[in-house]
């Protein structure tokens, strides 16, 4: 199932200038940077690695940081710049390779007190809830696009932003985030379902295509009523271009893929898996791979999957959408992972919708290690799996399949929620410059309540250990662990974001 239209897609990313403008690094969800010429298998280690300086920012940071490389700040010169945004509606440049002050920062409202919405804290998000979703760049624009939420009179407020990233400053007005459609759900007004800014967590990060900027929600903690909601706007003018709910006359139906974003193939078809909720495959896709097109201002479902046994998966909390898609690169096959354990995959030419037999799954592996929650990433014909209660394993992609035994593992098994946040480096395919970059938590599970976090290096090859930050804990360790986010690695630095107002740099000492 090999296409040679997409080897060209995707060797244009690797072609393409070492910057991180994307979650996961590219619009396929493969969580690799393939770019990286400094760190490899052979010079991370405890005697050269570790813990170069921390950036100090204000509010945890939940969205992974992003990076642009010689970039031209009025009146400061040229910098290779990482972009973080915090929960306290905050958004930083930092020059990516020295500790000091921000080249520029933002302040974009009052966040949101958790307890506002979960009326107690249930330790799930501690503090403040602002800008929680990873970010996107434009580097052609010279925009830096987020969602931001905060607390206003008479209410609650969700605005997108579109922000030069040279100054901060607006490149056009935020645009207020509201939509209706008309609708019979039980909680409709007057038959029409209204954006609720209070609840809808607008946790998936952004995604760029075709001038469009894509943002999706779910909810904090299934807090009654809400909805999975789709909505684009353009990326010019912030003006809304279309919207979609996930469950028009049901309930629920969240978006959240444990931060990951939207995948987009070769196409321009767009891909978001949703979680819990009703399902009729006519208006209603909860628990399902949806697939979209943008059409007359209006998202068109072209096609989708939904497992046979979605019922009963609403019945155990089990989302079918709990990690984002992956496209695997040079094929049409998209992977899913899910709470069950189990990675299914299928073909984005036909998805098969309601799966009541499965002759149109190429493959449901369970991965026996518990939720997959931060997802997989690829390399190199290899897929990465973290799980909550497991080792990361790597699985050999033979085409058209994964290979039901994983061809290597680490050793070092993960104490629950969430399982390894995954990232890979690499210098393009050559032997020895992949690792796989994991954060999970050290001792214990951060399901409902915040836990510390290590960072850890393994070989991926052999998924032999090089480093972590609990070896040198006076050094290098990390902190407290945000839960589902990856490290930023490139340019021979990690960018490691923490609960704790801080961003930890890591890198080679010399």
């Amino acid at each position: 199932m090999r296409y040679p239209f997409l080897y060209l897609s995707f060797a244009a990313l690797l072609a393409a200038q070492p910057s991180v403008v994307t979650n996961r690094y590219d619009n396929f969800g493969t969580g690799a940077n393939l770019k990286e010429t400094i760190l490899d298998a052979g010079n991370v280690n405890p005697a050269g690695f570790g813990k170069l300086f921390s950036f100090s920012v204000q509010g945890s940071v939940y969205a992974q940081p992003l990076y642009l490389p010689a970039l031209d700040i009025p009146g400061k010169g040229t910098h290779n710049v990482v972009f973080i945004a915090t929960m306290d509606d905050r958004v930083y440049a930092f020059d990516a390779d020295t500790s000091g002050d921000p080249l520029w920062q933002r302040e974009l409202g009052t966040p949101i007190p958790i307890v506002d919405v979960t009326k107690n804290n249930d330790l799930n998000v501690v503090g403040n809830v602002g800008i929680i979703s990873t970010p996107v760049i434009d580097a052609a624009s010279h925009t830096i696009y987020l969602v931001s939420r905060s607390k206003e009179k008479p209410g609650y407020v969700q605005r997108v932003h579109a922000l030069d990233v040279r100054t901060g400053k607006d490149r056009v007005p935020p645009a207020i985030v509201k939509a209706r459609i008309e609708s019979q759900a039980n909680d409709a007004l007057e038959g029409y379902l209204y954006f609720n800014a209070k609840t809808n967590n607008q946790r998936p990060a952004l995604t760029l295509t075709n001038g469009q900027i894509l943002i999706a929600w779910a909810s904090h903690e299934d807090i009654q009523p809400y909805h999975g909601w789709i909505m684009a706007y353009d990326a010019k003018t912030l003006k809304q271009t279309a919207v979609f709910c996930v469950t028009p006359t049901g309930t629920e139906g969240g978006i959240w893929h444990s931060g990951r974003g939207a995948v987009v193939d070769a196409d321009g078809n767009i891909y978001f898996e949703t979680g819990n909720g009703e399902w009729n495959g006519i208006t209603d896709f909860g628990e399902s791979l949806l697939k979209l097109r943008l059409e007359g201002g209006k998202f068109v479902v072209a096609d989708f999957y939904t497992p046979a046994d979605y019922v009963a998966l609403n019945k155990r909390d089990a989302d079918f959408g709990s990690t984002g898609p992956l496209l695997i690169p040079g094929t049409t096959t998209i992977l899913c992972g899910d709470k069950h354990g189990v990675l299914t995959l299928l073909n984005s030419r036909d998805l098969g919708k309601l799966d009541s037999t499965p002759s149109h799954v190429i493959q449901a592996l369970p991965v026996n290690g518990g939720r997959v929650l931060g997802g997989p990433v690829w390399w190199n014909n290899t897929l990465y799996i973290w799980g909550e209660a497991d080792v990361v394993k790597a699985f050999h992609f033979n085409g058209t399949t994964l290979d039901a035994a994983p061809v290597a593992k680490g050793k070092i098994a993960s104490h629950g929620s969430p399982g390894g946040a995954l990232t890979v480096s690499a210098d393009g395919a050559k032997p020895g410059t992949g690792i796989v970059w994991g954060m999970l938590t050290v001792a214990k599970s951060a399901d409902h309540g915040n836990a510390a976090g290590a960072l850890h290096a393994y070989d991926a090859g052999t998924l032999e250990e090089l480093w972590n930050s609990e070896q040198n804990p006076d050094r290098d360790r990390l902190g407290t662990l945000v839960k589902f986010v990856p490290p930023t690695v490139v340019n021979g630095k990690v960018y490691a974001p923490t609960y704790d107002n801080r961003i930890d740099v890591y890198g080679l000492f010399k």
